[in-house]
């Protein structure tokens, strides 16, 4: 019921759903949203005004990395890159929410991956798909997992972290940090143009002034570059870089060799926030998508309804099942389903403002080398 009313919801925030009765709940979340935003607002006010405290965590240097709007923008892979860049000087910790998973239940944080090489240490299930993803990725780096960010902190501190990354921290203002990088969706800059839940906005986009560097995902032209940046500094003096999800191969979940995907049959599954691209990712491959299974964000599929898919693409001529890293990592047993399964590596490259990076980039490790 709550899937069916999200989904629901979100297409009459996007214009999917029209007429009298969509129109009547657009006025009722219309409403909703001004009282969200008005605490937002006061929240916001208090800790600017010293009102409300900060938590300084005992790391040198701790960076956020978190977005306006709710909603996939490309937060976990800037981890990623982010964490690359640094974690081979610095002690680089991870702190993740693991949104939707055991782990975020919990009333203190667990540690997913102790930087040792070995990768996650719990599984998938438990910390949640982007944590794990993370830690996979990322063996040297620590992973802590849970949703009280000052407790985290507290334990990246106790693992020797020199450097702590905020997954998704833009709104936990309790945790002191040093650097804010917002992730954006070059696509949908302000989310609809309303706060949750008329639509998907969490901050003011006064909010942007905290930025030290902003990340605009999913461009696909110098133009599109030129123009955000000029609506952007309305809000914020802060360099702005364009990103690009980049492909790194498609490999088997039997084997993991490499397959080629051109004017190949597939079928389509993923729990992502913005389905739509990754399908676009797969046709840019040179494949023929013949069906789609899509998700929520985050959502495990169950195994019934995956070995359903599965006999339907088999019935469509399809070659292969084809998903997202994210959502490959929190498969069970897909050897027994009757089409192969072969997942998609993307990372985000930096294709405009890379002078910016560079620069913000040196200056974060000026700051470390500061304080350690």
């Amino acid at each position: 019921m709550f899937a069916f009313l999200e989904t629901y919801i979100i297409q009459v925030i996007t214009a999917q759903r029209k007429g009298g009765f969509p129109s009547f709940i657009k006025g009722v979340l219309w409403i909703l949203s001004r009282i969200y935003q008005a605490i937002i607002f006061v929240r916001n006010w208090a800790y600017d005004q010293g009102l409300f405290r900060q938590y300084n965590p005992p790391v040198p240097v701790v960076m956020s990395i978190g977005n306006l709007v709710a909603g996939g923008t490309g937060k976990t892979p800037l981890t990623l890159i982010l964490a690359q860049e640094f974690c081979a000087a610095y002690h680089t910790v991870i702190l993740s929410r693991g949104y939707r998973s055991q782990a975020e239940r919990l009333s203190s944080p667990v540690i997913l991956s102790h930087g040792d090489g070995h990768g996650p240490i719990l599984p998938v299930s438990f910390c949640g798909d982007e944590p794990y993803m993370l830690a996979k990725n990322l063996p040297e780096v620590v992973v802590v997992v849970g949703k009280d960010r000052r407790k985290g902190a507290i334990l990246a501190a106790k693992t020797g972290g020199q450097l702590l990354l905020l997954d998704d921290g833009m709104q936990h203002r309790r945790l002191a940090r040093d650097f804010e990088v917002v992730v954006m969706d070059g696509s949908n800059l302000f989310g609809e143009g309303y706060y949750l839940p008329r639509g998907f906005l969490r901050e003011s986009l006064k909010s942007l002034a905290r930025a030290d560097i902003i990340i605009l995902n999913n461009l696909h032209s110098d133009e599109a570059y030129e123009e955000l940046k000029t609506q952007l500094a309305v809000y914020t003096p802060a360099p702005v870089v364009a990103t690009r999800a980049n492909v790194c191969g498609v490999w088997s979940l039997v084997d993991n060799s490499p397959v080629s995907l051109k004017g190949v049959k597939i079928g389509v599954f993923c729990a992502i926030a913005h389905p739509d691209y990754f399908l676009q990712t797969v046709k840019e491959l040179g494949a023929e998508v013949v069906a789609s299974h899509f998700e929520r964000d985050h959502l495990d599929f169950k195994a019934q309804e995956l070995n359903n898919f599965a006999k339907l693409c088999n019935n469509c001529g399809a070659d292969f099942l084809v998903c997202t890293e994210k959502d490959q990592v929190k498969l069970v047993e897909p050897q027994k389903l009757c089409l192969p399964v072969v997942w998609v590596q993307i990372q985000l490259q930096i294709v405009q403002g890379i002078y910016e990076w560079n620069t913000f980039i040196a200056e974060v490790k000026s700051d470390l080398q500061n304080r350690i």
